[in-house]
């Protein structure tokens, strides 16, 4: 798989080559032997940046609650999965983590740093390395086997429902524990303060993502699959 070196004129200039050399190591793109594999490609990679920068987006939309603050960052990561794929989510969500971790303030509140994952919302972070994919891979289910129409089937929905229900569970199941051994506290405590005051919020977030992929999926999907046109050659529309 290819890779890209970025020069940055600061003095994390070899965190940030090292970061990006890692990301196209993980992005799902495949050779350029042609240049319709090549368009795919850069599909893909668009798609990955927007839903990466839509993420860092959704971290300084917040609402401070207990230690884990409510923020858009969960719905963009169930999109990301969702519209893309489960490869496409797993690389969007790879990308911003590591731009995370090296330090760039992407992390709700606006900070960074590879020491932000060991605080109470480290592994709700660690968690969407798994989200993302699981509803990914639902979508895809839901997909599989047939075309991409305008507009999602019942299966297609019953599927988006499925994955975004149990990315949301997903998520939960690895971040509380986190969250209950960092701070020390009890299992009742760990609940009140990082479950029960985000289930509304939750819900909203569910069904808004089961409203966007049912609306988009079948258009990400198709730019992203649908073979690319070649124009005819000169001589040819000549002719």
């Amino acid at each position: 798989m290819p890779a890209v070196i970025l020069a940055y004129p600061s003095r994390k200039a070899g965190h940030c080559k090292h970061a990006i050399h890692l990301l196209f190591t993980i992005v799902p793109i495949h050779g350029i032997d042609s240049p319709q594999e090549a368009c795919m490609n850069l599909r893909r990679i668009i798609i990955i940046a927007v839903f990466a920068a839509l993420i860092v987006a959704g971290s300084y939309i917040a609402i401070p609650v207990g230690p884990v603050p409510v923020t858009l960052q969960t719905a963009f990561v169930l999109l990301a999965g969702m519209l893309g794929g489960r490869a496409i989510g797993l690389a969007a969500v790879a990308v911003y983590l590591v731009l995370g971790a090296i330090g760039l303030p992407v992390f709700s509140g606006g900070i960074g740093g590879f020491a932000h994952f060991a605080g109470p919302t480290g592994g709700f972070l660690i968690s969407w390395l798994l989200v993302a994919p699981f509803a990914g891979f639902c979508a895809d289910r839901g997909f599989a086997g047939g075309k991409t129409h305008e507009t999602t089937t019942t299966r297609q929905l019953v599927w988006i429902i499925l994955g975004t229900v149990g990315a949301t569970v997903i998520q939960y199941l690895v971040g509380l524990p986190y969250l209950k051994l960092i701070l020390g506290i009890e299992w009742s405590r760990a609940l009140v303060v990082g479950l029960v005051p985000f289930i509304p919020g939750d819900l909203i977030k569910m069904v808004a993502v089961v409203i966007l992929g049912n609306l988009f999926a079948p258009q990400v999907r198709q730019f992203l699959h649908s073979p690319v046109q070649e124009e005819p050659d000169a001589e040819e529309t000549g002719s």
